[in-house]
């Protein structure tokens, strides 16, 4: 991953795009068995559809400027997802019956950071959200909220960050930038911190940290040199239902209007890698690892054996090199270890005889001879449990 110096944009090179797709695809397995259904919208909006949100007057100084076309029409660089998923709530009549609603989308959006702002992956000018929202009845507030802080905490648990706190944000009673109605906001912090309470969580209370829709929570993790970054975050919404006129016919067969559930447990895909780059030290698990494993030969003579321990790997849907060049094969460990690699293959004679792979783990060192099949069935259970480092030796 490369970002471009004094842009605020990041390139993603071929092991960082491997890594964020890994994640990609962990989320959306989540997604789907938690009933969420995928939806994809554009890049760009009308002018009107963030006037009516809320979000242009608001957040204009931290937008790109609009685009003008033809006969005065202006689009604007998407600088959030959440109107485009009204707009396909609204898209049709809904029924109680459909609540909760549930749209996801890998989203990327826009904001005009000043130059001053940007730092490398933790700050950016455009970014991908892992972002949700939710369309449910009051009554199903609380159960949504739960849903979607113990998702976020599962994902952390899955990837070993567990130095985190879950910050509230609520409104400050004394300020005016707040919109909505006094008791509904009420009654959402109360739900919030409720929730929290159920599931053993102790979260800290800031006033005036709320969005200025509603009240949030959000997940503030610490990294492995004492910095707090805000990564995961769960809002709940009264006013852009209220704003774009959303409703939904009740079992009395009249309307009522939906709350909205925002939620993002990665928060932007752009930070969230970066720091699991210094979390892991560039030492990634195996499941998340570019480059999983790495067969070397220590001889001309043995390459078809390294190339044929290879493709078998990777018919198990693996991720693995050969480096099959002239070095020694000291000089291939030392190399391989420097990337990182989980698992270094070591093939020679004895090993082709045998048909085992001498194993060099990283951070632990030499494994020595397996038998070949008995490691395949090995580093696929691992990959398949997203094992983390160290857990495979306890077990």
């Amino acid at each position: 991953v490369n970002p471009l110096v004094g842009s605020g944009l990041v390139l993603w090179h071929p092991k960082g795009a491997i890594i964020r797709g890994l994640l990609e695809s962990f989320v959306q397995d989540e997604l789907q068995r938690r009933g969420y259904l995928p939806v994809y919208t554009p890049n760009i909006g009308r002018v009107e559809l963030y006037e009516t949100s809320g979000h242009y007057p608001y957040y204009k100084d931290s937008m790109f400027a609009p685009i003008i076309m033809e006969q005065d029409e202006q689009y604007l660089l998407r600088p959030m997802n959440c109107p485009h998923h009204v707009m396909i709530y609204k898209s049709k009549p809904r029924s109680y019956r459909e609540l909760p609603l549930r749209l996801a989308e890998f989203g990327t959006v826009y904001r005009y950071e000043q130059s001053g702002e940007l730092s490398g992956m933790t700050r950016v000018r455009s970014f991908t959200q892992d972002d949700a929202h939710i369309f449910c009845t009051p009554e199903q507030v609380a159960d949504e909220f739960h849903g979607c802080l113990e998702m976020t905490q599962f994902v952390l648990k899955s990837l070993g960050l567990d130095n985190y706190r879950v910050r509230l944000g609520f409104r400050d009673p004394e300020s005016d930038k707040y919109v909505g109605d006094d008791q509904r906001w009420q009654e959402a912090e109360a739900a919030l911190l409720e929730v929290c309470q159920g599931l053993g969580v102790e979260p800290t209370v800031e006033e005036g940290e709320a969005a200025f829709y509603g009240p949030k929570a959000d997940f503030v993790l610490t990294d492995c040199i004492g910095r707090e970054w805000q990564l995961g975050t769960v809002q709940v919404d009264y006013n852009l239902p209220e704003r774009f006129d959303l409703s939904y016919i009740g079992a009395d067969n009249a309307p009522h209007r939906p709350v909205m559930v925002h939620r993002a447990p990665f928060g932007s895909f752009e930070r969230f890698v970066g720091i699991l780059i210094e979390h892991f030290e560039g030492a990634f698990p195996t499941w998340l690892a570019p480059e999983q494993a790495r067969v070397l030969p220590i001889s001309e003579k043995f390459t078809g054996y390294a190339t044929e321990v290879r493709e078998l790997l990777r018919s198990k849907g693996l991720r693995v090199g050969l480096d099959d060049g002239d070095d020694r094969v000291n000089s291939k460990i030392k190399a391989g270890s420097e990337l990182k690699i989980p698992y270094l293959l070591v093939v020679g004679g004895k090993e082709e005889e045998a048909r085992t792979v001498s194993v060099r783990r990283h951070g632990i060192g030499e494994e020595g001879a397996v038998p070949l099949e008995e490691f395949v069935d090995s580093i696929v259970t691992e990959v398949n449990q997203r094992d983390l480092p160290g857990k495979r030796g306890a077990d």
